[in-house]
């Protein structure tokens, strides 16, 4: 009877393991996903924008009328140019802004040698909101550029430039 046992055991040992799923390969390859490729992927919430012309500014993120404006801590600011033809630039900001309600809105003008981005924060006038400076990272966009340079000021001072 022990030894009965011992060679069911070993059997059911034996078929469950079996021989391993060969990625990639086998005669029947079955999709591993459930995504038309043909169809367009959901980035999230923000909706994909079309790039503008080349040596244009995107549309900048304006205040809204009737907000409180705040002020904006600026602890740092990098200006990234994207490996692309034409060259990609935004402005990655980090910084403070006075409560977690208030949201981070920018204008930005260019001139023909500056780009002068004003960031500022807002809340609605009616909302409470409890007094804790909450940090924040967000990306400016600045367009796409081919042979051209900018300086560019944020809030007045100079944080960087690019040459395209």
């Amino acid at each position: 009877m022990r030894r009965l046992v011992v060679v069911l055991v070993l059997a059911i040992l034996a078929t469950a393991c079996g021989a391993p799923d060969v990625i990639g390969g086998g005669s029947d390859p079955e999709p591993t996903t459930s995504i038309d490729p043909e169809q367009p992927v959901d980035s999230g919430d923000e909706p994909i924008v079309e790039p503008g012309p080349v040596g244009s500014i995107p549309e900048p993120r304006l205040p809204i009328e009737g907000s409180v404006d705040g002020e904006v801590t600026v602890t740092g600011a990098d200006v990234r140019i994207m490996e692309s033809f034409p060259v990609q630039v935004a402005l990655d900001v980090t910084g403070e802004k006075p409560t977690p309600c208030h949201e981070i809105f920018w204008t930005v003008e260019d001139d023909g040698d500056v780009i002068e981005i004003e960031m500022i924060s807002q809340v609605a006038s009616d909302q409470v909101c409890a007094a804790v400076i909450e940090p924040f990272t967000i990306a400016v966009p600045l367009g796409s550029w081919a042979g051209e340079s900018r300086e560019i000021q944020l809030n007045g001072e100079l944080v960087g430039s690019f040459e395209s």
